[in-house]
């Protein structure tokens, strides 16, 4: 079928007509790099926004986008790969953890921050929205349109693979990533291999990339899963550079098998105490978030054993007194808060007329450890540069302005 055998005119996307759609699939193969990134922009914004709404339109664009990387000489094939696999269940941050799979897992995991939808800066605060799926969960129920989308997405495996032979290095980076969303049996019986084979490319961005998408698309399948980890396990011993071990280190912990994995966790503490060093080589490299101390702190939290898990607490507060950027650092303390500081319950009553709750710690409750954490908490202003570390500390009965904070910690 060709684009002109579609009445683009009778379908809709999230701005109206999708009358539009097909010059912006045409202008994924323009000879201009602005107009290819408009393109892209565009057909992620009109057909996947906010990862919320997909369309009729959005199912009917998905086998010109996959045409489009199986031609060689279409221009920066890897990111329609990194934009198919947005196309297929949203925002792929909803499921850096736990993954996605049609039929056994849809819940959104919450390891990693979705990309915001809207910030709001006032003099005194400001505050950011997130998209939400309903009941924070995908609908890939059979019948629906989501799974119609993703299936003709799953659907282009066989393509997906073939367009490696010959492929360039952002391709071979962009196809585990792609992959990695796609764990129906089908699709993984063809690609499972051929992420394995990337285990061993010259290039250490491929090798990186294949190591999360091969734990990924392999999690659903248990004789599968099994042999990735065996394989992804005996590489650890190797002299591997920064973003290879990085990549690793989270292709591991997040098999949940604490008791294997060690060393890996033992290097993420590291890695979080010494600050999170940068490892990410650049923008086309699709796992943006394997740089942020947030994820690394809450992939290793949910992969650690449960008592264990307190000795994620030091990491993480050193790792909170280093960054700088302030949605991380809002995610990071908003994580230790709600594991580390209990709800001691909250009355229906106010101070001094303010919206604070009443503090309903005594302070001879307040004991060590919770003392460091909430001068942790204190002791980062890019933590409280949002609202959302506030609103959490005043859920649980406790201040929820920094200075007041500040100043209740000093009196007791």
């Amino acid at each position: 079928m060709k684009i002109e055998d579609i009445d683009w005119g009778s379908l809709e996307h999230a701005y109206g007509s999708a009358a539009d759609v097909p010059d912006m699939l045409r202008g994924l193969r323009a000879d201009d790099p602005k107009v290819r990134f408009n393109a892209r922009d565009g057909i992620h914004a009109a057909l996947d926004h906010q990862g919320v709404q997909r369309f009729e339109s959005t199912f009917r664009a998905i086998p010109f986008l996959i045409e489009a990387l199986s031609d060689p000489s279409t221009p920066e094939r890897g990111e329609i790969a990194r934009l198919l696999a947005e196309l297929a269940v949203g925002d792929t941050c909803w499921f850096l953890h736990d993954g996605v799979h049609r039929d056994l897992q849809m819940n959104v995991d919450d390891a990693a921050r979705a990309q915001h939808c809207s910030q709001i800066t006032a003099k005194d605060f400001a505050s950011r929205g997130f998209p939400r799926l309903p009941d924070n969960r995908l609908d890939l129920a059979e019948g629906s349109g989501l799974r119609w989308i993703y299936d003709a997405v799953a659907a282009g495996a066989p393509a997906y693979v073939a367009a490696l032979d010959g492929a360039d290095e952002d391709l071979r980076v962009a196809i585990p990533f792609l992959c990695a969303f796609l764990t129906n049996d089908e699709a993984v019986a063809l690609t499972a291999p051929a992420l394995e084979r990337l285990l061993d490319d010259p290039s250490e961005r491929v090798r990186a990339s294949a190591a999360l998408g091969l734990s990924h698309a392999t999690k659903f399948v248990p004789e599968r899963w099994a042999h990735t980890f065996t394989v992804l396990a005996s590489r650890w011993a190797r002299d591997l550079g920064p973003l290879e071990r990085r990549t690793l280190a989270l292709a591991l912990v997040r098999f949940e098998q604490p008791a294997r994995t060690a060393p890996m966790r033992a290097y993420v503490h590291a890695e979080l105490r010494a600050g999170v060093s940068k490892v990410i080589p650049g923008p086309t490299f699709p796992w943006f978030r394997i740089d942020s101390p947030p994820f690394l702190f809450c992939t290793t939290w949910i992969g650690t054993a449960a008592d264990e898990r307190d000795e994620l607490l030091a990491p993480g507060l050193a790792a909170l007194a280093t960054v700088e950027d302030r949605h991380d650092a809002a995610d990071l303390a908003v994580w230790i808060a709600k594991l580390w500081v209990p709800a001691p319950g909250v009355a229906d009553a106010t101070v001094d007329g303010s919206d604070d709750l009443v503090v309903q710690w005594s302070r001879a409750d307040v004991g060590a450890e919770l003392h460091a954490v909430l001068t942790g908490l204190v002791a980062s202003p890019a933590a409280w540069h949002f609202t959302d570390l506030g609103n959490e500390l005043r859920d649980r009965g406790l201040p929820s302005a920094r200075d007041a904070l500040a100043a209740w910690l000093a009196a007791s």
